[in-house]
């Protein structure tokens, strides 16, 4: 899936959702310094997201079914982006 950002000045940019980036490998969207802030942004957002899903979880578990599979899809949805935040900054740091 992707999304289209539109920005004053700019024309319509379509990039993958953080996600799909793990299918690719990070040196491979390292062109410049640009695609590298951009990459380290995108980490960075993921993981942020993924830790807020997770902490909401933690506090909303009441043993049900249901707040036991949303724990667990919000922990493995934060050991992705952890993984592949480790996964850029390898990237970054060989490129370096």
């Amino acid at each position: 899936m992707t999304t289209t950002l539109e920005h004053t000045g700019y024309n319509k940019l379509t990039v993958l959702y953080p996600e799909e980036h793990e299918l690719m490998s990070p040196g491979q969207s390292l062109k410049n310094p640009h695609d590298a802030a951009k990459l380290r942004l995108q980490a960075s957002l993921w993981l942020s997201r993924a830790q807020r899903e997770l902490h909401d979880a933690i506090l909303m578990r009441d043993g049900s079914e249901d707040s036991l599979d949303r724990y667990a899809s919000a922990r493995a949805e934060l050991d992705s982006a952890e993984a592949w935040a480790l996964r850029v900054a390898k990237a970054l740091i060989q490129r370096g």
